[in-house]
């Protein structure tokens, strides 16, 4: 309890807050309460590890590095199905009935099981949803975790389950084994092939998903996944040599809704059902299973069946727990229509590649920039992933390939569900504003794969282009034009707010790509800060608000329309005395969709049981929730190895104590040239402010209007179609 704690542990637990608040987050932050500076704090890190010598452990990383992500340390081999021998063999024997499915589940544990237990909460779905087993197999591989919450599984092997009824009778046992070899999901495939008879076979792909680019399935044992290729190969080696077709894949995991990965499929499935969007933690609802019978139902039928029981579950979850809504996507594709689809691809973007120069690339870039990326407001990293049809609507709604395209893919997609604008069905990846590795490695897979091959010609093209010479010979704005003007503002927030410009030169107009704004608040003219307490006060400033969300009109205007709100955080006995720091993500006609940077920290009576979380909030502020709602809280992994792999979407406020905040006060720092630098490189003033909000009582959050504006600025940044950054001066707001 924590009454139990003594002053003195407590004023220590206030202390590591602030430099466990300071190390995690990603980004700077602001709160309500000014601390010591950061030299001071520096101090207390050795007070803290004389009082204790404790290790804080924020998970096992994973490095992407090409085709096979990360080597293991230790190698495994999968055993082949001889290796155990055949159930028959065994003496075991299932029963003469006739078998309609035989469905298998390949489950990579990872942290969902071992952080979150998620693996051991479907398997006991599975149990409990009355499924006929008596007419269907219901077969499971589980392994990849480092530790297993289900009783009667270990991390020490890898186990195969067969569902009877409402238990689990573990058929049989192999050595751990690598989940991320595609040796060991042949192995399995080919072992429920040899034991169990049905009119059909199924497999579900269980775990983290990361999208055709980066794969699917994390071993955290031997940190390895599954690329693309690796899962060809082991359908290859397993269904391929049966020569045989399962009659759906599916994937409970994020991201792996695309062209690319039904490609990949065809040939060795009917049908595949999966996600656009990442999943929350919860994945699928297996309680599906309880409309399985005697009577074989087609992939079609189990997709319809597997997307209404995900999408329902999830409703009524938010319905009763605003505070875990997702966007959501779930589709299920007919395998047996992709090659027209990709076919007609093909045809599109051959003829968009012929018309493809430095004259047409800056509208294309423009376009690119107006098409939404799948994950990018539920993770930190750019998948690049994109719904095909709202990819071939923005590039040439009227184009004529583009529209046999269009009909083609939406022919392939026959049941889908989501609660998200533009997701038709399916995926492609685009890179866009990422690394150049990322942009090779996706060509290169798609390559491999043998993809739309005019597709990534157009892509190499692009690229081509974009990396050439330099197509815009003054993209300095630190000059240009600016002002601010009161203006009403439309949508969820209705106030008067500001409307700042910049003007761009013709050249500049001509070779835009994107924009966005920061806003930034003076501490010394706010009064966070006195002149005495440093030499440069005056020049000190914290971040406030930042958005993407800029227009420009047909004059060259740039426009950023900011409301001239911020939001708080209170509950009954306080609110803050500084805003929450928020980055406006996307904006929509009645609502706008915020992220905010945090700590979450768990307390017990002894040190070795703190728990501390860096995470994402989702922040909505609509006409239902004026004043702004937590929408949900992301895991963010502190390991930048791991910052590429999508997390479910796991993490309730209501297994935390606190949460905390923490931001870095930063001086005004200029290039060579005089121009400002990237606020995120300003020189950093050795000072920082924080607040801590206990998560026991009714907070909340409250937007209210800025009050002194005249102590804000704003600051343009411009990126040209080739990706070079120039920043304005700061425009006061009043």
């Amino acid at each position: 309890m924590r009454e139990k704690i003594s002053k003195g542990m407590n004023q220590l637990r206030k202390k590591w807050t602030v430099l466990i608040s300071l190390s995690l987050l990603p980004i700077v932050l602001t709160g309500c309460v000014r601390t010591t500076p950061i030299g001071v704090l520096l101090q207390i890190t050795e007070t803290i590890s004389a009082i204790e010598e404790a290790s804080y452990n924020y998970g096992e990383g994973y490095t992407y590095e090409g085709n096979h992500t990360v080597g293991s340390e230790e190698e495994s081999t999968a055993p082949s199905s001889s290796d155990t021998g055949s159930l028959a063999n065994q003496g075991i024997h299932l029963g003469d009935g006739e078998y309609a499915q035989t469905i298998m589940v390949y489950m990579v544990g990872s942290d969902l099981e071992s952080e979150y237990g998620n693996g051991s909460l479907d398997l006991t779905e599975m149990m409990d949803s009355g499924v006929d087993t008596e007419h269907n197999n219901i077969v499971v591989y589980t392994g990849g975790a480092s530790e297993w919450q289900l009783e009667g599984l270990s991390a020490d092997e890898n186990s195969i389950l067969l569902l009877d009824g409402d238990e689990y009778f573990l058929l049989d046992t192999t050595p751990p084994q690598n989940m991320g070899n595609p040796d060991t999901l042949s192995f399995f495939i080919n072992y429920c092939l040899e034991n169990f008879t049905s009119e059909t076979y199924s497999l579900v792909l269980w775990d983290h998903g990361g999208g055709p680019v980066l794969g699917y399935g994390i071993d955290e044992n031997y940190r390895d996944l599954l690329t693309l290729e690796e899962i060809k190969s082991a359908l290859d080696s397993s269904v391929g040599q049966n020569n045989m077709r399962l009659e759906w894949v599916g994937f409970d995991a994020c991201l792996m809704n695309s062209m690319e990965v039904a490609d990949m499929l065809a040939p060795y499935a009917n049908y595949m059902i999966a996600s656009q969007e990442t999943e929350p933690g919860w994945g699928w609802n297996y309680y599906f299973l309880g409309d399985v019978s005697d009577i074989t139902l087609d992939g079609a039928k189990m997709g319809e069946i597997i997307i209404d029981a995900y999408m329902d579950y999830s409703e009524y979850v938010f319905a009763e727990y605003p505070r875990l809504y997702s966007d959501l996507t779930l589709s299920c594709i007919d395998l047996s229509r992709y090659q027209k689809a990709e076919d007609s691809l093909n045809d599109f973007f051959m003829e968009l590649d012929d018309s493809l120069d430095i004259q047409t690339f800056p509208e294309l870039v423009r376009n690119r920039e107006n098409v939404r990326d799948f994950g990018d407001y539920s993770t930190t990293f750019n998948y690049c992933m994109v719904d095909t049809i709202h990819l071939l609507e923005t590039l040439a709604p009227d184009h004529k390939t583009a529209g046999q395209a269009i009909d083609a893919i939406n022919d392939m997609v026959i049941y889908s569900r989501t609660n998200m604008l533009n997701a038709g069905g399916i995926s492609i990846c685009y890179p866009y504003q990422t690394s150049e590795e990322y942009t090779d490695e996706c060509i290169q897979i798609q390559e491999n794969i043998d993809f739309a091959s005019d597709y990534t010609g157009f892509l190499r093209d692009f690229y081509a282009i974009e990396n050439g010479e330099t197509l815009s010979k003054d993209w300095n704005v630190s000059n240009a034009k600016t002002g601010v003007t009161a203006t009403p503002m439309q949508g969820a927030v209705g106030s008067t707010g500001s409307d700042i410009t910049l003007q761009l030169t013709e050249e500049q107009q001509a070779n835009f790509a994107s924009g966005g704004y920061y806003i930034l608040c003076n501490l010394l003219k706010q009064g966070f800060i006195e002149k005495d307490e440093d030499a440069r006060a005056d020049e000190m400033y914290l971040y406030i608000h930042g958005s993407r969300n800029v227009t420009l009109d047909d004059d060259g205007v740039l426009h950023a329309y900011y409301n001239n709100n911020v939001v708080y955080m209170k509950d009954e006995e306080s609110r803050s005395d500084i805003p929450m720091i928020l980055t406006e993500k996307e904006v929509f006609e009645n609502e706008n969709r915020y992220l905010a940077y945090v700590v979450l920290d768990k307390f017990g009576d002894e040190i070795s049981d703190w728990k501390f979380e860096s995470a994402q909030l989702q922040i909505v502020v609509n006409d239902e929730y004026p004043d702004g709602i937590i929408r949900n809280a992301i895991p963010l992994s502190d390991d930048e190895d791991n910052m590429n792999n999508p997390s479910k979407q796991l993490i309730d406020l209501e297994d935390y104590d606190y949460m905390s905040v923490a931001a870095r006060c930063s001086y005004v720092t200029r290039d060579e040239n005089g121009n400002l630098m990237d606020f995120f490189d300003w020189e950093e003033s050795g000072w920082m402010m924080g607040f801590e909000q206990d998560l026991s009582k009714n907070y909340e959050l409250e937007v209210i209007p800025i009050q002194n504006p005249e102590n804000f600025v704003c600051i343009f940044f411009v990126k040209d179609t080739q990706g070079n950054i120039s920043f304005s001066e700061m425009i006061p707001l009043k």
